[in-house]
Formats: C-alpha cells, structure tokens, sequence
C-alpha cells in the first residue's frame, strides 16, 4: 500500500486553486468499496495525475500504480466541518482541474461544499439534476410527471404516519429513505429495507423514524442500470448492465452482465435527463420484467456508479469522457466500440453474499466450500474480478490477500 499523508487542515476559503506545473490533475475521494479505482484508472492511463482523498486508507485500490497520492481526510461522519475545511486546504496546496465524487456520502459533501471551493472545477452532475435526483421522493414525482413508470406507492414527510396508508397493501413493500445519506446526521447511507409482512413494516417505519421516506409494492424483476453521460440533457453515451447477483436484498450488485440498452428504458432515460438538463454521470436503476417487457424506475443515482469497472472494460470510458467534457474538448464517445456481453464479479461483495448464506445444519459446509472456491478463481482467474487488470494487477493482490485473511480468521473462530 502506498504512503498515505494527512490533508492540511485550514478553515481559510481559499481564494485560488492554482495548476500545477506538471500537467493535469484530479482529485477523487474514496469512500466506497472501488468505484474511485475505476476513475483512477480511466483518468491515470490518459496521462492525467490522480489523488486520491479518503478517510481510510484500508482500501485495495490504494494500491494502485495509476494513483499519484493518497491524502487522509478527517472523518465526515463526525467532523464534517474539519472535512470541508481539509478538502479546501488541499484544493489549494494541490490544484486540482477536476474533483470526482464516488458515493451518496461524498456527493453531498462535495455539493454542499461547492460555495467553498469556487476555482475548483467538481465533476457532479448540475444542480437541478441533483436538487430532483438525490431525494428519491422528489425522482418519483418527476417521474410521474414525464410518464414514466414507477412502482405503486407513497412518499411519506418525515411528521407523518404512514403505517395507516400501508393497510390496504399487500406484502412485499419496499421502504427507503427519501435520501440515504443527511450530511450532519451523524449516520452512514441508510439502505432500503423489504418488509414481507405488519411485523417487519413496523421494524422499518421504526427504523427510519424521523425521515423522509418513500413505500413501495415489490417489483418482480431484474436489477438493471442503465447509466448515462449527458450534456445539458443530451444522452452522449449509454451502457446498460443487469444484476446476476447482489450481496444483500437491496444491496450492492456482486455479479452483473453488460448488454446493449434497452429502447424502452433509454427512451424514459432521455425524458428524466432533458426535465433536469443532466449534464453530467448518472445511473438510472430499473427493475424489469423481460418476458412481458414491464418496467419501473427505482432510483437515479446523480454520480457514478458501482460496475464502473464492467463499463471500463467493455470500451465504455466514462470518466475520461466526462473530463473531456469539462474541459471542452470532443467526447468521442458515439465512435467508440463497447464489447457486449461482458461479465464481471465484485470479489469482496460476492464474498459478503456467500458469507450470508444460511448456515443450519450442513450450510456451513457448503458456505465454506464456495467462498473457497471464490478464492480459487480469483487466484487462477483474476481477469473475471472488478478489481484486476493487466496493466494494474496490485489492488486486485491486496483485495485477495485481504479476504483470504478473513476467511482464515473465520476458520479460527469455527474451530475454536
């Protein structure tokens, strides 16, 4: 893992961002599981320096031969403001041409921090794209709005009780903050929970007491992502993965295929980015029924998203497209060749799903001999995993080496 340094702390504004000498530079902060890797690689292959701002430096992609430098930022959870006033500090220590964010988490912060930072360029999508995306209540009443479809529900402000309105319902219900992440809450991303009965209902509406929420009737589907780059509303490059497998419920996606968008999904995809004149990544998440051709939106996600690494590999260059957007230059992305279909793993999320695996009786067993053959393949066929490349083989090393020791600790707590 490379040398991690603390950013500079100054609650000054700062009053330029110069360039270094050296060429350009991106900042990408690196609170997630990988997607900040994808972009480092995207924009490190191009010949642009990349730093990476974190506040762990636990994480595999660190080890990146495409990252420049890695700066410790104070925790955002706890310290918000010593975040910003760090971010800032090293904006104008460094000089950065573009800032990326990676996650909900960082997202916020970044766009709550866009006053402070006025000669940093931040590379998120424009306001009214994340003022209508990032609060899911207000995705579906656009959605509604434009025709497109979306799952039979309410959404619900944060002094009402919604548990009369469930009644007349029928089980499975999906219920989700309005917004996962509140910038000064203290919390971490709130997932989505399923209820599939009253008991579990109330859990969730106990949960998320206090929140904005939004409920839903279960959607029988695939997962699919259909993620865009845009420019004042203009679609200039699509891709489209479906889920294989995902780690949780409402989780992650851990095994996912890309394939060629599907004309429905793209044509409600266009209505939402030309009502928000999207400029910028987003990954618009559907669940669609293939045999009769129904779908509905679930979410927009207003940044990049978690198979990045499949799109990269396919040919679909999003972050270097998204720069060359920037910085006005010709994207390039219509000429550009995507492989279909194209199949990868996140190796630390389908860890996470086999460990969930039911363990009665002899579930154990069969746990123990998958996650053993997940490492088998990982080791003997490294090309299938996010994480590997040929030109940038080590985060996938540290991400390996990093499982195997859970799992033998896991090994150690079952013999004991």
């Amino acid at each position: 893992m490379r040398a991690v340094r603390e950013a500079p702390l100054d609650a000054s504004i700062a009053a330029t961002c110069p360039h270094e000498a050296n060429g350009p530079r991106a900042l990408v902060l690196a609170d997630d599981i990988g997607v900040f890797l994808s972009i480092a690689r995207s924009l490190g292959r191009a010949g642009i320096a990349v730093d990476v701002a974190t506040c762990s430096a636990e994480y595999p992609g660190l080890a990146s031969r495409h990252i420049d430098s890695v700066h410790l930022l104070p925790g955002f959870l706890d310290m918000p403001g010593a975040w910003k006033d760090a971010l800032r500090a090293l904006c104008r220590e460094r000089g950065y041409d573009l800032i990326f964010a990676t996650n909900d988490s960082n997202l916020d912060m970044l766009a709550t921090s866009e006053n402070a930072l006025p000669h940093a360029r931040l590379a998120i999508a424009n306001r009214e794209a994340l003022a209508a995306f990032a609060d899911k209540a207000s995705t579906r009443v656009l959605a509604r709005e434009y025709g497109v479809p979306t799952a039979d529900g309410i959404e619900a402000a944060a002094w009402s009780d919604p548990a009369p309105l469930c009644e007349s319902r029928g089980f499975p219900l999906v219920i989700k903050p309005a917004r996962p992440f509140l910038a000064g809450s203290g919390e971490a991303k709130r997932m989505a929970r399923i209820a599939r009965d009253q008991r579990a209902l109330q859990r969730a509406l106990a949960d998320f007491a206090g929140r904005d929420i939004v409920i839903e009737e279960f959607f029988e589907g695939d997962g699919v992502g259909l993620s865009v780059l845009a420019d004042r509303g203009d679609i200039l490059a699509a891709w489209q993965h479906r889920r294989l497998a995902q780690a949780s419920e409402t989780g992650r996606s851990s095994r996912r295929v890309g394939e060629p968008p599907d004309a429905a999904l793209l044509q409600d995809v266009r209505k939402l980015a030309s009502a928000t004149v999207l400029t910028g990544p987003a990954m618009f998440e559907f669940r669609h029924d293939r045999p009769s051709g129904r779908h509905v939106l679930i979410e927009v996600n207003p940044r990049y998203w978690g198979s990045l690494a499949l799109a990269l590999a396919a040919g679909a260059d999003f972050p270097l497209w998204h720069w060359r957007l920037l910085h006005g230059e010709a994207v390039g992305a219509a000429g550009s060749p995507i492989s279909f279909p194209i199949t990868k793993t996140s190796l630390t999320a389908e860890f996470d799903r086999i460990s969930d695996l039911p363990a009665e009786g002899f579930g154990w067993l069969t746990r123990a001999l998958a996650l053993a053959g997940l490492m088998a393949a990982a080791l003997i066929f490294p090309q299938r995993f996010d994480g590997w490349t040929s030109d940038d083989p080590a985060p996938h090393r540290a991400e390996l080496r990093a499982l195997v020791s859970r799992l033998w600790s896991a090994v150690q707590r079952r013999l004991a």
